[in-house]
C-alpha cells in the first residue's frame, strides 16, 4: 500500500468531469471562459515573450485547477500555457512522479507534488536546479523573503541549493465550535467541576480536560470532544507529532539515532491515546474522510485539522453552523519558565519542481509559469479560491487585503466551466476570513516540519503502524515507540547511515535557521 493512500482531503470538491479523464486540454476547457478574467500585472517574462510553448504537468488530484485557470491569461501575456494534466492519488506520488524524473524523455514539463518527497526527488540529481531562473527575475529575491520560512527553509532548498517552487502551504490548525464553549449552562457546569473557566484550550492537558468535559457532557446528543485522525496509519503519525514535537521530540539526533521512543515522545503518545479514549465510538480506526464528515455535521467540538477544514466546510454546511467555527493556535506543553511551547506540523504541503531532462526553453517557460503562479500577484487570489487547493504560504496571503480576497469571487477565473462551476468567495464576512487566517498564521509561526527525505514512505509506515497498535492496546506507548525506533535504525542503516545522515542535515540546517532548540 502507498504513504497515503486514499487521501480524502478534497476530493469532496472535485467534480465529476475530473474523475472522467486524467489528461485536460486547456483549449477545450477555456472555451468561452466568461468575462471575468483579470487583467493581471506583472507577468511578461524577462527576456521578452516565449515562442507559444505548451506545457504538459503532473499533479496530484487533490489539488485542484489553477493551472488550468491561468493557462489563458499566461498564454496571452508571456506566450506560455498549458496543453494538458496527468493527475495521480497521493498515495502513488513516488510510483508515479520518479520514474518520470528518471526518464531521458519526462512526460511532464514541470511537476507538483506533496513536499512531504520533495528531498527524496531531489537527492536523484534529476530536478532542475533553480537559483540561475531566479536570478533572472528583478524581483526574485523580494519573491524569496516573501515565502514564509516554515516553507522555504525546508520544502524548496536542497544542499544549498533550489529546486522547488511553494505552491501550498499545509498547517494544521486548532478548528473548535464558538457556540459552545459560548454556552453559559456549560460555562458554569465547567467552572464548578474544573475550578477555573471555560476557554479554547492552549496545553495538551488542557485539551484533553476540555474534550474528556464535552464529549461526557455531549455525547447523549451525538456531539463529543473531538476526532483525531489515526488511520491510515502510514498518515496518522502527523497528528501525534503535534503533540510530541510541541513536547521537545524530534525525529533523529545528529548520527541518526531515532529520537521517537523518548521519555517526551511516550508522553506524547499516553497523551494521544487519552484524547482519543474521549472520542466517539470507532475512534481508534479514525481516518480523515471520518474526521471531515463529523465536522461538518457539527459532531465534533474542536479539530486539529489543516487550516482548509473550515474554508470548505462552509461550503457544505448551513451558513449558520460555518459561522460557528473559530481557529486557534494548535496546544503546546507547559515550559519550566511558565511558558508554552507550541508545534503545529506543515505536514503535505505541495511544490513545483522542473524535471532536468527537459529542452531548455521548455526549462524555460515552466519555471516562468511555476514562479508566476506562485508568486504574491497571482497567488494572493488563489489561495482564497475554494477551487485551487493551495493554503497560505507567502506573507501577503495573510493580511487584511488577502482577508478580503476570501469574501469576493476570483477575477481570474469565470464559472462556466464543470470543474469550477461557483465563484462567490469562501466566507460571508470580513471577520470571519480574518479569524481564519489569524488561526493559521499563529500556527505557520510555530510550524514544525514533516521528514521530507529519502526514506519517507517506509519511516511514515514504520512510526505510524506502531503508534495504531498502542492506541488500540495492543501494545504500551514504550513498546509501541521502541518498535518503531527499531524500524527506523534499520531504514536508515538500509540506505545508507552516511547518506541518510547528510539528507537529513538539510532539516537540520532549516531548523536551526529558525531558531528551534535541536
Amino acid at each position: 500500500m502507498g504513504i497515503l493512500n486514499g487521501f480524502t482531503r478534497r476530493k469532496f470538491l472535485r467534480s465529476a468531469a475530473i474523475g472522467a479523464g486524467a489528461m485536460a486540454g486547456s483549449k477545450g476547457l477555456f472555451a468561452g471562459r466568461g468575462a471575468q478574467a483579470q487583467d493581471m500585472s506583472f507577468l511578461t517574462p524577462p527576456g521578452g515573450r516565449f515562442n507559444d510553448i505548451e506545457l504538459t504537468y503532473f499533479q496530484d488530484s487533490n489539488w485542484l485547477h489553477a493551472p488550468l485557470w491561468l493557462s489563458p491569461h499566461f498564454q496571452e501575456h508571456a506566450g506560455v500555457s498549458i496543453a494538458g494534466r496527468e493527475m495521480y492519488d497521493g498515495g502513488d506520488t513516488v510510483a508515479r512522479v520518479l520514474p518520470q524524473l528518471l526518464s531521458r524523455q519526462p512526460r511532464f514539463d514541470w511537476v507538483q507534488f506533496p513536499s512531504l518527497f520533495f528531498g527524496a526527488f531531489a537527492e536523484t540529481g534529476q530536478l532542475e536546479p533553480l537559483d540561475e531562473y531566479f536570478a533572472r527575475y528583478d524581483d526574485a529575491n523580494d519573491y524569496l523573503d516573501w515565502v514564509m520560512p516554515a516553507y522555504g527553509e525546508f520544502y524548496t532548498k536542497w544542499n544549498g541549493q533550489r529546486y522547488g517552487v511553494m505552491l501550498d502551504g499545509d498547517i494544521h490548525i486548532l478548528h473548535y465550535r464558538r457556540n459552545y464553549f459560548d454556552d453559559p449552562q456549560l460555562q458554569s457546569r465547567f467552572s464548578q467541576r474544573f475550578q477555573r473557566e471555560l476557554e479554547v484550550p492552549r496545553t495538551w492537558p488542557d485539551f484533553l480536560q476540555v474534550t474528556q468535559f464535552f464529549t461526557e457532557e455531549l455525547s447523549d446528543q451525538g456531539i463529543y470532544g473531538t476526532s483525531m485522525v489515526v488511520n491510515p496509519p502510514n498518515f496518522g503519525w502527523g497528528f501525534w507529532m503535534d503533540i510530541a514535537a510541541s513536547n521537545g521530540v524530534n525525529y533523529f539526533d545528529e548520527n541518526m539515532t531515532p529520537q521517537i521512543n523518548t521519555p517526551g515522545a511516550v508522553e506524547a503518545l499516553d497523551m494521544y491515546r487519552e484524547i482519543i479514549r474521549f472520542g466517539p465510538p470507532g475512534a481508534e480506526s479514525m481516518d480523515l474522510a471520518q474526521t471531515i464528515q463529523r465536522w461538518q455535521s457539527g459532531a465534533d467540538v474542536m479539530s486539529v485539522w489543516w487550516i482548509d477544514l473550515a474554508e470548505f466546510t462552509v461550503q457544505q454546511q448551513g451558513r449558520e453552523l460555518a459561522e460557528q467555527q473559530g481557529a486557534a493556535i494548535v496546544p503546546g506543553w507547559e515550559q519550566e519558565d511558565g511558558t508554552i511551547n507550541h508545534k503545529a506540523i506543515s505536514l503535505w504541503c505541495r511544490t513545483g519542481a522542473i524535471p532536468a531532462a527537459a529542452p531548455q526553453d521548455v526549462k524555460d517557460a515552466a519555471f516562468h509559469f511555476l514562479y508566476r503562479m506562485s508568486h504574491p500577484t497571482i497567488s494572493d487570489q488563489i489561495v482564497a479560491d475554494e477551487y485551487c487547493g493551495s493554503d497560505p504560504f507567502g506573507a501577503t496571503h495573510y493580511t487584511d487585503a488577502a482577508a478580503t480576497l476570501y469574501t469576493e469571487p476570483n477575477p481570474q477565473r469565470g464559472t462556466d466551466n464543470d470543474l469550477w462551476p461557483t465563484n462567490a468567495g469562501i466566507f460571508e464576512t470580513f471577520e470571519r476570513a480574518r479569524d481564519h487566517l489569524n488561526g493559521g498564521l499563529a500556527n505557520v509561526e510555530v510550524g514544525y516540519p514533516q521528514f521530507y527525505w529519502e526514506g519517507t514512505p517506509e519511516l511514515a509506515d514504520a512510526l505510524g503502524r506502531n503508534i495504531s497498535r498502542a492506541v488500540v492496546g495492543e501494545l504500551t506507548s514504550q513498546q509501541a515507540l521502541d518498535e518503531a525506533a527499531e524500524e527506523w535504525t534499520q531504514i536508515v542503516q538500509r540506505l545508507g547511515i552516511d547518506n541518510q545522515r547528510t539528507q537529513y542535515n538539510n532539516f537540520l540546517l532549516g531548523a536551526r535557521a529558525l531558531g528551534y532548540r535541536i
